[in-house]
């Protein structure tokens, strides 16, 4: 399994398209956009011709504005992503005044049309760009999703207008799925239908196994394993909790693969019932990892969010442990932890109420100043006008944090 520190995240994030759409929490979905009274996205089966048919569908007045856009698109030379990127901006105001209708559809799916301008098409009325009307047409987007003769960037477009319509559509989840287990699916295609399977879930824990150990050939790539982690999370499937321990087992802490796994663990905790089965297999592997002291941490503040939910008592004194002195920005061994350690760590003490808490809260607060986690910023907040540590974001949140404990009874 590919060991991949959270330093290079960002740069991963800039290139997933799981970053844009799967924050399922802040995120709209169909179903509260459109009227869909029986909970699920409507299916338009039977409504469009075949592929093969699809030419003589395509109107007149779309066939003009069609080929009025690829004059526009052959002023631009290049496939790549900065000459699609070129070509949007030309486009843009044309293709976002074209309602998502039968006959925009069929010009989509109709091969005689430059594949960029029908790309571009669809991720201007992808619901990732907002446009929820697709999720009337989703038949027809996993058909152009399966065509193997189309061009692969299509493909990708064609599963990424899915993603909303994989929460409560069966058929799309199932298309998604087998898509995703073909072992014919490039990458180009394969990073964006794991995409969807990360947001909607796939049921099929061999396969999102099988795909999260695949070897990536590049960071881009990362991205298909980690969706197939956050599929698990998702899935109905009785193993997957299992599944997710094995790869948090044999994930090192500050990887991606330990921390998605992590993540993952919510969902199997939003109930009384939930909790009560993982708790015996989560608590003894999550107390382990708070006194782990990698650099970054991000493993280690998810394991203390999840046992302050678990309402883990013992969890208390090894982040009180990330208080103690640490090296600037560097968490230290036997010693404390960063000062994102410290931050989320009193919200993690103010989830458990313990007031053992409040002494170490009140200590840090009174050697902020020259605590080298945070001093280190102090002559840029004073060349700023600010006052240190008064308005250190910090400062202000770990005073919250204390005056949270002792309202507490």
């Amino acid at each position: 399994m590919l060991k991949i520190t959270l330093i290079t995240i960002q740069l991963f994030l800039l290139h997933s398209a799981i970053s844009v759409f799967a924050q399922e929490s802040q995120k709209p979905t169909v179903t509260n956009l459109i009227d869909i009274s029986s909970g699920s996205v409507r299916s338009s089966e039977g409504e469009f011709a075949t592929i093969e048919s699809t030419r003589a569908e395509v109107s007149e007045r779309m066939i003009k504005k069609m080929r009025e856009m690829e004059k526009i698109a052959a002023e631009v030379e290049g496939q790549d992503d900065a000459a699609l990127e070129v070509l949007g901006g030309k486009l843009g105001k044309t293709l976002a005044a074209l309602p998502l209708t039968k006959d925009l559809l069929f010009a989509i799916k109709d091969k005689r049309f430059e594949w960029r301008v029908r790309y571009l098409a669809m991720v201007y009325k992808s619901p990732m760009g907002g446009d929820f009307a697709a999720n009337k047409y989703s038949d027809a987007f996993i058909e152009i999703m399966r065509d193997r003769s189309e061009h692969e960037r299509i493909r990708a477009a064609a599963a990424l207008i899915l993603m909303d319509a994989s929460k409560t559509n069966i058929k799309v989840k199932e298309a998604i799925a087998e898509v995703a287990k073909s072992s014919d699916t490039q990458a180009e295609l394969l990073k964006s239908v794991m995409a969807v399977a990360g947001y909607g879930g796939v049921d099929d824990t061999d396969a999102l196994m099988r795909l999260t150990e695949r070897n990536p050939a590049d960071l881009n790539e990362v991205g298909i394993n980690l969706n197939a982690i956050r599929a698990l999370g998702k899935s109905k499937n009785s193993r997957a909790f299992g599944s997710l321990v094995k790869i948090f087992d044999e994930s090192e802490p500050d990887s991606f693969y330990n921390y998605t796994a992590l993540q993952q663990f919510w969902y199997f905790i939003k109930t009384s019932e939930g909790r009560g089965q993982v708790r015996p297999v989560l608590v003894p592997r999550l107390l382990k990892l708070l006194d782990d002291r990698s650099y970054l941490g991000p493993s280690r503040r998810e394991a203390a969010a999840l046992l302050a939910e678990l309402h883990t008592d013992e969890a208390v004194g090894p982040i009180l442990r990330w208080f103690l002195p640490a090296n600037e920005t560097h968490a230290v061994v036997g010693g404390g932890g960063n000062s994102m350690d410290v931050y989320f760590g009193a919200d993690a003490l103010v989830k458990l109420g313990d007031k053992r808490a409040i002494s170490v809260l009140e200590q840090t607060l009174n050697n902020f100043s020259n605590d080298s986690r945070w001093a280190w910023g102090k002559p840029e907040m004073l060349r700023r006008g600010l006052k240190f540590p008064d308005d250190h974001q910090d400062y202000k949140h770990l005073q919250k944090c204390l005056a949270d404990l002792k309202k507490q009874k």
